[in-house]
């Protein structure tokens, strides 16, 4: 019902906005440069409220064609200079001058914290802000948002964010993070082709990572964006717009430095890390655009006393903006190499396991992005995004493996076939080998506009936007590799197998997508109204018929304004992700069933016959998991005051997780007939019995279900004139609850026991978590611009932080017995004595909530900016070195809840 209203709001919307018509008239404008008086090109010139704009040429100077009556808005960005807003009303021809600052500590503001969009639940925090956190990477600056803790800068493993939600359990993790996207200069990150996974079923938990850094069907690495090369970042937590798809989360969008700049060199030290970036721009002759580059190597050890374990990151980036067409047509094109080295090198003393790790990404992305003004009074606007990302990974696990004598198959299908005996002690060694490639475009127009109208006679902007989006994800990589006859550790008739990735099939997306935007005056009141259509093919068998799944997501963002400093805001929307290659073709997993095994002192006369049975783990049910996301809050601005409060609720259904499965097998047994000497035994050709196997898999499902529930809030307060301070406020309350919708089997009663039971019981797998926190940040930053010198602090508190299992019940549902066949309990029968063996035990504390006190965190950071754009700064992460030590009554046990000491210096260059 809520779909079909969304459709019948975004289908009518449009018919209200009949194109307004008027006398043309010209604006012409200047931009100047505050302290030079010199003419300012590339300045990018953006209509507010329309998607018009325009590029300062050699002289400074603009054209933008508007109509007599329009009250239009205009927004002046460049590279390193403070963003100006500039209103006015359309009466005639206009000529207008615009004089822009460098950014600097000098000037008498200069934002440092996250800000707010006027519709939706978005934050973007620039370059100035993303400095503060003394940051590394990009999910260092992150921790500006409302909700998110404040960590000390760490590359030792891999960093993803949760947004709008807190711990509760792991599968919600990863969910929260798979469906968070990161759009990286207009084009996705995509994370859909990583493979690099390690199946080691039954010797760990369901879905357990490798043992080597990977982020396979879990998100992406956000370690991997050096925070040197980005020049702004925007985080949409609520309702995104229709152009974003396959996230159910938020999007991540970040934009990477593209402009004139000075020449800089930035070195970061701190007792972990080494980091060294360098980066330019400049204007090319004539009318050829401007070139700049970034470049980035860091090196980070987790613990400086244990240089065996490593990481490394480079980066480069080489980007090119120029306009085209007498500046209508603007392009930016970039091509980048990165390269990411997770190394735990082997101990040279561990001369007898051996053991060693790596894991090893390397790749170039080439992207580029357009929009092209169109002459044209009802096609005012058409953009494109198009990008290629072609990767290497390479994974390596190498260990000792002891273990008894066993039978080996290199059997790939059903078969019964001699075996032979493995080795007692091997050294395993298992690679893995990936080349993940994903393609991306857009192509996206503005149909339909009419300009904002002079307020008085009622402003009026209406824009509706269409585009169309393909995604491609595959995987052409060797995929894991190892000897058959020694392989990893394995047990309980578990056989394994190398696989090529490159008979994997590649996931396909087919998009389209059309959003209305909206805004207006209703008695004398400013009203601003998106509504979005978005419909997903996955793995497209026709332009609307997917194989995974179709969905039609509506969108809907109003923002009113109520009190001129008051605005009323809320949000409904259906979000969608699909499926990753991981969970799509895990593989086929085997059994390597001993039909008879004898082992005489004689090679000669030894004979094992083995039984592989091999089961597919694809689950052909399965689709893409959804979120229904809804938002109501207000946003305040007066005199300098600015400040919002949400809240929210989501609900995630059919998220991934991986269920360990039991398939009840039968075994053929055979006897030997006869023992020649030197020979193999003679077996008789008809088994003696069929004993039989319960097989645990692992398969995943669509049957997880996340609720997250709660309110973030804001407020800033203007510069202290006595103190020349301004305090930031931040934090959130929320509660969220995972748990599994299905049924699942006690694969442990199954396999970990001597002998075969008759039956496996059967449980209602709802039972699951619910987290709760509440966290507050207090931010205040200090300037002296006569110094160029800014103290900046941070006092962080978590005044709630509880997790708590939920429906609990050691009663069975069912059970399934040695032929497979499945019976199903009630809540009486289950609580019937024949039926007690099936229960399953809990202990006390599994039902207890912990209620840890109050966990305070304050950090110090001191800043001094020199002429010329060089600035050096020091910081102090947990000044007071509270470790908060505290007594977990659940697991028995002292935990450290805090960050630990640290501190760091970062210097900056301009030459």
């Amino acid at each position: 019902m809520q779909k079909i209203f969304m459709c019948i709001v975004f289908f009518a919307m449009p018919l209200t906005a009949l194109s307004q018509k008027g006398k043309t008239s010209i604006v012409k404008g200047k931009i100047i440069e505050q302290s030079s008086s010199k003419p300012l090109s590339g300045v990018a010139v953006q209509v507010l409220g329309t998607q018009s704009f325009s590029f300062s040429g050699d002289e400074g100077s603009f054209e933008l064609k508007a109509r007599q009556g329009e009250n239009i808005s205009l927004s002046f960005s460049l590279l390193g200079k403070k963003p100006v807003q500039s209103s006015f009303l359309i009466k005639a021809d206009t000529n207008i001058v615009i004089y822009m600052e460098t950014l600097s500590l000098a000037l008498e503001e200069v934002a440092v914290t996250a800000t707010r969009r006027r519709i939706g639940s978005s934050s973007v925090i620039d370059r100035t802000a993303i400095k503060s956190t003394q940051p590394t990477s990009l999910a260092d600056a992150l921790q500006l948002l409302p909700g998110q803790l404040a960590l000390n800068p760490d590359l030792s493993s891999a960093q993803q964010i949760n947004i709008r939600q807190v711990p509760s359990n792991t599968d919600a993790s990863r969910a929260n993070a798979l469906g968070t996207a990161l759009i990286l200069d207009g084009i996705p990150f995509s994370n859909n082709a990583n493979l690099q996974t390690n199946v080691n079923i039954l010797n760990s938990s369901p879905g357990a990572l490798a043992p080597f850094s990977s982020v396979a069907g879990r998100g992406n690495d956000l370690r991997q964006i050096p925070a040197d090369q980005i020049e702004s970042i925007e985080v949409i937590r609520g309702v995104p717009s229709a152009r974003y798809g396959d996230l159910t989360t938020g999007a991540i969008l970040v934009n990477t430095r593209a402009g004139v700049f000075r020449p800089q060199l930035t070195t970061r030290i701190n007792p972990n890390l080494v980091e060294q970036s360098a980066g330019f721009g400049t204007k090319l002759k004539g009318n050829q655009g401007i070139l700049s580059f970034d470049g980035n190597i860091s090196y980070s050890e987790q613990d400086p006393r244990n240089t065996l374990s490593h990481y490394t990151r480079i980066n480069t980036q080489l980007t090119w903006s120029r306009p085209w067409l007498k500046e209508q047509l603007f392009t930016t094109s970039r091509i980048a190499l990165f390269s990411s080295l997770d190394d735990a090198k082997q101990n040279p003393s561990d001369l007898r396991y051996q053991r060693k790790l790596y894991s090893s990404d390397k790749g170039i992305r080439f992207s580029s992005s357009g929009k092209l003004n169109m002459a044209n009074s009802w096609f005012s606007l058409l953009s494109y995004d198009m990008g290629l990302t072609y990767a290497n990974q390479k994974s390596l696990v190498q260990e000792l493996v002891t273990r008894d004598l066993f039978p080996v198959s290199d059997a790939t299908t059903n078969t019964t076939q001699v075996g032979r005996y493995g080795e007692s002690e091997y050294l395993s060694i298992v690679s893995t080998e990936g080349k993940p490639i994903s393609l991306y475009g857009r192509l996206e127009g503005t149909i339909f506009r009419s300009g904002p109208l002079n307020r008085s006679e009622n402003q009026f902007a209406n824009q509706l936007v269409i585009g169309t989006e393909y995604r491609y994800d595959g995987n052409n990589g060797a995929g894991r590799l190892f000897d058959p006859t020694r392989p990893p550790r394995q047990n309980y008739s578990m056989g394994d197998r190398p696989r090529s990735y490159s008979d994997i099939p590649s996931l396909s997306q087919l998009s389209y997508y059309a959003e209305n935007r909206l805004t207006t005056d209703v008695a004398g009141k400013e009203v601003n109204l998106n509504a979005g259509l978005r419909y997903d093919n996955v793995q497209p068998q026709s332009p609307f018929r997917g194989s995974y799944g179709n969905i039609l997501a509506p969108r809907l963002n109003i923002a009113i304004e109520t009190f001129k400093s008051l605005r009323l805001k809320a949000g409904y929307g259906i979000t969608a992700k699909a499926p990753t290659l991981s969970y799509m073709y895990p593989g086929d997993r085997y059994f390597d069933l001993v039909n008879y095994n004898y082992y005489a002192a004689n090679p000669a006369e030894r004979l094992v016959v083995i039984t592989t049975v091999v089961l597919d783990a694809r689950n052909e049910k399965l689709k893409s998991y959804q979120a229904e996301k809804f938002e109501l809050g207000l946003d305040y601005h007066h005199k300098g005051f600015t400040g919002f409060l949400t809240g929210f609720r989501e609900v995630t259904t059919g998220a991934f997780g991986t269920d360990r499965k039991v398939v009840p097998l039968t075994v053929a047994k055979f006897e030997a007939t006869g023992f020649p000497t030197g020979q193999v035994p003679v077996l008789h050709p008809v088994p003696v019995r069929y004993d039989p196997f319960y097989a645990a898999m692992d398969m995943t499902s669509n049957n997880r279900r996340i609720s997250s529930t709660g309110i973030e809030f804001q407020f800033d307060t203007p510069p202290m004139a006595q103190l020349n301070t301004r305090f930031n406020f931040t934090g959130a309350w929320i509660q969220t609850q995972s748990y599994d919708d299905g049924d699942v089997a006690d694969a442990d009663r199954a396999v970990f026991t001597s002998t075969t039971p008759k039956r496996i019981p059967i449980f209602r797998s709802g039972f699951g978590n619910k987290g709760e926190r509440f966290n507050t940040s207090a931010r205040f930053i200090t300037r002296i611009p006569k110094l160029r010198f800014m103290v900046s602090g941070l006092i962080q508190t978590i005044w709630k932080d509880t997790n708590r299992n939920l429906n609990l019940s050691p009663y069975p549902v069912g059970y399934i017995d040695q032929q497979g066949l499945v019976t199903y309990l009630d809540a009486q029968q289950a609580m019937e004595e024949q039926y007690a063996d099936l229960r399953r035990s809990f202990s006390a504390n599994n039902s207890l909530t912990d209620h840890p006190p109050a966990l305070w965190l304050f950090n110090l950071r001191v800043t001094k900016e020199f002429r010329g754009g060089s600035d050096l700064s020091f910081y102090v992460n947990n000044v007071l070195s509270d470790r908060g030590n505290y007594f977990n009554a659940i697991t028995q046990s002292y935990t450290n809840r805090n960050q630990n000491l640290f501190f760091g210096a970062e210097f900056t260059i301009s030459l």
